[in-house]
């Protein structure tokens, strides 16, 4: 019996933080909205109407701001807990429309969806987008395809055409692909990097259609093995896995830009600590050990003298243990601190990441102690998770102590997940 041909949907939550601001802030639909990153740097996500003013991604924030402020823009700090918490909303509702979907990213997930009972594919693709709006308020794009490329090619397409439409498919429709490629401009084409697009400029393709059609020689000769799989990928082709589960993550990563220079040792300690914690959670809510705690400080890239370094401490055995990491990552941090520097940055990365379940002793460890190191953490976890907070903490952490929290003056409530600020009405 012949296999199914695969069919894709990538479902695109449109201008996402912004989004996410303005479910709580209907007041500033329609209105220019922008949202600033850690110590409210640069701009990392803009409306439509920002967009329009001429404000870039990414650009520093001291650069537009009069652009902004002549606009009548609204600025908000970035709130990534609250966008992480839509994004998991809306992945959910992804998985009761679909058991197939691969999260691309905070904003962007695939979905296999051949084996659904499908007879309109734009049809279904508008009715799950209003599904994710009426649960989250979040407006979304679907783009359906027979490959992630060219779905993810759509999703762009109705986007900026036709965001009233909601979703466009290409699937079952060699028109309606060349409609799309026609319309793409090869720098926009999934997989064709910001230095590769010039060339091909250069060698006369300038949309995706161009580069559809190209022979898999030419594409193998000026843009390598994964350039072919791309070019059959725009010819309808699958050539990129879907991933089913996901790669298992090489380590987990704690850090954050201070929002002043930091020179008190202790200040620097309490952030160490508090991101190992924050790590060693996440290391068991994914059920593994560490081998090793890496942490490294950083001046700020604009100092008169710039300095910065890293050490790994080993774990002996590997653990999930908050106190045992803690203590690791303090004890790296006491090898590298200098206190001739006044620090910018600093981080917490666990490394040599594997299963609990694949846990090996040696002779000295003594299971007893671990087995109750582990049912302790247990219990700290459920507290957390109870009352959604960091009820149950690490002296060293610092909590109360924030002074080397990034700034973010301008950040919106944790609507969604701290009980005292969450919305009133009256």
């Amino acid at each position: 019996m012949a296999s199914l041909k695969q069919v894709f949907a990538l479902v695109d939550c449109n201008n996402f933080f912004v989004s996410c601001e303005r479910v709580f802030r209907p007041d500033l639909w329609n209105k220019p909205v922008a949202v600033l990153s850690n110590n409210d740097g640069c701009i990392v996500a803009r409306s439509n109407e920002v967009k329009a003013l001429g404000v870039p991604m990414g650009v520093p924030y001291f650069k537009v701001k009069e652009v902004l402020a002549k606009g009548g823009a609204t600025l908000f700090s970035g709130n990534f807990p609250l966008y992480g918490d839509f994004s998991q909303r809306v992945v959910q509702l992804l998985q009761e429309a679909c058991p197939e979907v691969e999260v691309y990213s905070v904003d962007e997930s695939f979905l296999e969806i051949s084996t659904l009972p499908i007879t309109d594919y734009e049809a279904w693709g508008r009715e799950l987008r209003q599904k994710i709006m009426r649960a989250t308020g979040i407006p979304v794009s679907v783009g359906i395809a027979p490959s992630k490329t060219l779905a993810k090619a759509a999703a762009d397409f109705v986007k900026k055409t036709d965001p009233e439409r909601g979703a466009f498919s290409v699937a079952g429709s060699d028109e309606a692909r060349i409609e799309l490629l026609t319309w793409l401009p090869v720098r926009d084409v999934w997989g064709v990097g910001w230095a590769t697009a010039p060339k091909l400029k250069g060698r006369g393709v300038a949309t995706g259609y161009d580069l559809s059609r190209v022979s898999d020689a030419w594409a193998l000769a000026n843009m390598t093995i994964r350039g072919l799989k791309t070019v059959r990928e725009l010819r309808g082709e699958s050539c990129f896995a879907f991933e089913h589960g996901g790669e298992p993550q090489k380590s987990i990563m704690r850090t954050r830009s201070f929002g002043h220079t930091v020179r008190n040792y202790y200040e620097i300690e309490g952030a160490v600590a508090t991101f190992a914690a924050q790590a060693a959670a996440k290391l068991r809510q994914q059920g593994e050990l560490a081998g090793g705690v890496l942490t490294y400080v950083r001046t700020s890239k604009h100092a008169a003298v710039q300095g910065g370094a890293s050490q790994v401490t080993k774990l002996h055995p590997a653990s999930s243990d908050t106190g045992a990491i803690i203590s690791a990552a303090l004890k790296s941090l006491e090898a590298v601190h200098d206190p001739e520097f006044g620090y910018k940055k600093a981080g917490v990365v666990l490394l040599d990441l594997h299963s609990a379940d694949a846990r090996q002793l040696s002779f000295s460890d003594d299971p007893t102690r671990i087995d109750r190191a582990a049912q302790l953490m247990q219990s700290v976890d459920s507290l957390n998770k109870k009352f959604n907070t960091r009820l149950v903490r690490h002296a060293s952490e610092h909590i109360e102590n924030e002074k080397w929290r990034s700034k973010r003056e301008l950040r919106s409530p944790a609507y969604t997940t701290k009980w005292n600020e969450l919305r009133e009405v009256s």
